[in-house]
């Protein structure tokens, strides 16, 4: 871990080291010196971004423009976006025995949160992912790589799912028989966004792709929403994606590994407040069928994390970090119970939809 350290400047003042955050994928570390500086030092995790050269160039590209587009309207870009700290070498990676690091400026006076403590959080939450999206709604998007082809592409998930239900390597798929039909019954309509992206009837975007509440930094004081990190996942894509993974994570009433499904609820009072914000910040530049289709990205979109969670539990948890064996099942079934509360309020967050819009457009 020295070697590592010692590719960034700061390295020789580095006098303490430790673990950082909930994250399933990457490992992080909080790394402080002995002048109290912060920084974020984390090991990308190559069996998931199997191109972490262009992940970083990614996130290069999208944090410099939104720096860039937050000066030329005269404002503080200093906590606009991630700062990624350079190596000796000013390179935006660190590549020492066989494994990739890089390290960000640490976000101070900010902290994420594992679950909404109120609705103006979400409220917050829902403005910095509108931010995100207006921020970079003319960013050059053929700049950007496609680091993990197919990453909501749900019909493909599907398909995928179907194959890893066959193949049941791991001799599991009889005790989760009622999970598999679960996403089987729901075939239908899986490549709904897919699908309107190919016709055109909606745009492709810049999209964060993993907006779960913990990936927006609020301010400790304020507790106004700073910015948008963990952009490890920024690809082209669709709004919905963004729009779908917040309310999955967001206006759940139970953490994402809740084992009594009992405590599992959508707040709709929580939907209503991140979608206010969400779309006071960017409504204008949706097109209609953008905002008809916000609901049903919510439905599908966690319908898909429960299928990523559930095909890892088949394959034996190859890809997501897991606390116990049962951990991505547990993952799996608190998704599907979110699912048919979505199912069973959904004309309900339709009707919110429509009225924030019809205030909106007063």
């Amino acid at each position: 871990m020295q070697r590592v350290l010692e590719m960034y400047e700061f390295g020789k003042r580095a006098v303490k080291m430790e673990p950082f955050g909930n994250g399933h994928i990457n490992k992080t570390y909080l790394v402080l010196t002995d002048n109290d500086e912060k920084f974020i030092l984390q090991r990308i995790n190559t069996n998931v971004f199997k191109k972490p050269k262009e992940v970083m160039r990614n996130i290069e590209l999208v944090t410099n423009y939104i720096r860039e587009v937050v000066a030329k309207a005269a404002k503080d870009p200093s906590r606009a976006a991630l700062e990624i700290i350079p190596t000796v070498n000013n390179k935006t990676y660190a590549h020492f025995d066989d494994m990739y690091w890089r390290c960000y400026r640490f976000v101070q006076g900010a902290k994420s949160y594992e679950i909404i403590e109120n609705p103006e959080m979400f409220y917050e939450v829902g403005k910095a992912v509108g931010v995100f999206q207006r921020q970079l709604q003319d960013f050059p998007i053929d700049k950007l790589y496609i680091t993990i082809p197919n990453f909501h592409n749900t019909g493909a998930r599907f398909r995928r799912f179907k194959q890893v239900v066959n193949d049941d390597v791991k001799r599991r798929g009889i005790e989760v028989f009622n999970e598999i039909k679960f996403v089987y019954n729901r075939e239908e309509g899986v490549s709904k966004i897919v699908n309107m992206l190919e016709a055109g009837e909606i745009p492709t975007r810049v999209t964060h792709n993993d907006t779960k509440l913990n990936n927006i930094m609020i301010d400790e004081i304020t507790h106004k929403a700073i910015c948008v990190v963990d952009l490890d996942t920024v690809m082209p894509g669709s709004v919905l994606y963004d729009f779908g993974d917040a309310i999955r994570v967001g206006a759940s009433t139970a953490q994402e590994d809740e084992t009594d499904l009992s405590k599992v609820h959508l707040d709709l009072n929580l939907f209503k407040n991140f979608s206010k914000g969400f779309l006071e910040k960017c409504h204008q530049i949706l097109v209609d069928k953008e905002i008809e289709n916000l609901v049903e990205s919510a439905r599908i979109i966690t319908l898909e994390c429960g299928m990523r969670f559930l095909t890892d539990y088949l394959e034996g948890d190859i890809y997501f970090s897991i606390n116990h064996p049962d951990h991505n099942l547990e993952r799996a079934r608190t998704q599907f119970k979110l699912v048919e509360e979505i199912e069973y309020n959904y004309d309900d967050m339709q009707d919110i939809i429509k009225i924030i819009m019809k205030d909106l457009r007063k």
